[in-house]
């Protein structure tokens, strides 16, 4: 049986709830209209996919795991028996609910809408064989990314036993003066990097394709997400080359609610050009000699902090200077600094190159979904 069926066939939709406080602690994760927003010590949903309701992220879809809260901003997917869980949640990737939304000043996606959203859906079986051969690239891809995480998570343990708690190598040699290992001094951060904010691309120079340009929106939690870049002409960006981005580089966001957040800049086919109030650090010609400190420096709560205060706080838009961050002043040593980096460089490079085969993952997966997900690729019985 290949026929055409609805959402509604495989799923019952119900709103998430509204929730005064969606970070108490608790031990269940809370999604919003595009992922984990923060951890409540209620659930309203297990083991489905959630999809944004209204704002910005409407029409996402995300799959979450385990028990979770969803809240007013998202919609919970009530999955039927008799259907392949996996199978129905591709059904709604490839449903594009991003490009059915209503409303102009903010978009909003309905229980209705969802209902009338013709789906292909085959037999059981062969809903199993089709989510077997998606899943086993989201498989891929998620083991990836647990890796990437544990590598970082590497790099920062490394950081706090050589940098707060002084166990770097040879320490038990060193004097110290004042509660600090001698020979360690203040050190600005620009001796480390040069920071510069990006160029000031006029608005109306944005369009559909072009050369890639960075805005604080693609600072992902790790690496920078190249997803969603906007473009410019490439004559536009003449004036811009001291703001292109290369495999390696550090970015940081000067203003905003994610003020002083990082992300490493991956592997990219074609230029990257950074916008205005998103700092480039220059780390020279190989970045990677130098980034395993500064990001591990920067990802600290201390220095968050520090960014924090230092910034226009009070104002609606936060805003902070390159200049204001060179000046931050920290307590190191640079021989010891330059060991952290190398002895973390394989560790960074390792991330990137996972990146890069999650990327070479997802691009497969998308090219095959349409295709499995249509009835247009067979699929051997």
């Amino acid at each position: 049986m290949r026929n055409a069926k609805y959402l509604s066939d495989f799923y019952d939709f119900q709103y998430g709830k509204g929730n005064n406080n969606p970070d108490n602690g608790g031990q269940y994760p809370v999604y919003g209209s595009n992922g984990i927003i923060g951890w409540y010590d209620k659930y309203n949903s297990e083991d489905a996919p959630v999809i944004g309701h209204i704002g910005a992220n409407c029409g996402s879809v995300v799959w979450a795991n385990g028990k979770h809260f969803v809240t007013y901003n998202g919609i919970i997917c009530k999955i039927k028996s008799g259907v392949n869980s996996r199978f129905a949640y591709y059904a709604l990737l490839n449903s594009h609910l991003e490009t059915r939304t209503r409303g102009a000043a903010q978009p909003f996606i309905s229980y209705d809408l969802l209902n009338r959203v013709s789906v292909y859906a085959p037999i059981i079986e062969m809903q199993n064989k089709i989510a077997s051969i998606l899943s086993s690239y989201d498989r891929l891809i998620e083991n990836n990314t647990r890796r990437i995480r544990l590598l970082e998570q590497m790099a920062e343990n490394l950081y706090k036993e050589w940098f707060v708690r002084f166990r770097f190598p040879g320490h038990e040699k060193v004097e110290m003066v004042n509660g600090l290992p001698k020979g360690w001094e203040t050190i600005h951060i620009k001796e480390l990097a040069q920071l510069k904010s990006g160029y000031a691309f006029k608005s109306e120079w944005f369009i559909e394709e072009g050369e890639a340009v960075a805005k604080i929106k693609d600072i992902g939690n790790i690496l920078m997400d190249t997803s969603s870049f906007s473009y410019v002409d490439k004559e536009n960006c003449i004036k811009a080359k001291k703001f292109l981005l290369t495999t390696g580089d550090l970015t940081i966001a000067l203003t905003g609610a994610t003020i002083g957040k990082i992300s490493i800049v991956p592997k990219h086919k074609g230029n990257i050009y950074t916008n205005q109030r998103l700092g480039k650090f220059f780390l020279g010609d190989n970045p990677m000699e130098k980034l395993p400190f500064l990001y591990c420096l920067f990802k600290q709560e201390s220095m968050v902090s520090n960014i924090v205060n230092l910034s226009n706080s009070s104002s609606a838009q936060p805003n902070i200077s390159p200049e204001q961050i060179e000046k931050i002043k920290i307590l190191g040593n640079h021989d010891i600094i330059s060991m952290y980096n190398k002895t973390c460089n394989p560790l960074f490079s390792n991330i990137l190159a996972l990146y890069s085969q999650n990327q070479l993952l997802t691009r497969q997966r998308d090219l095959l979904l349409p295709r499995l997900m249509s009835g247009k690729l067979e699929i051997k019985s």
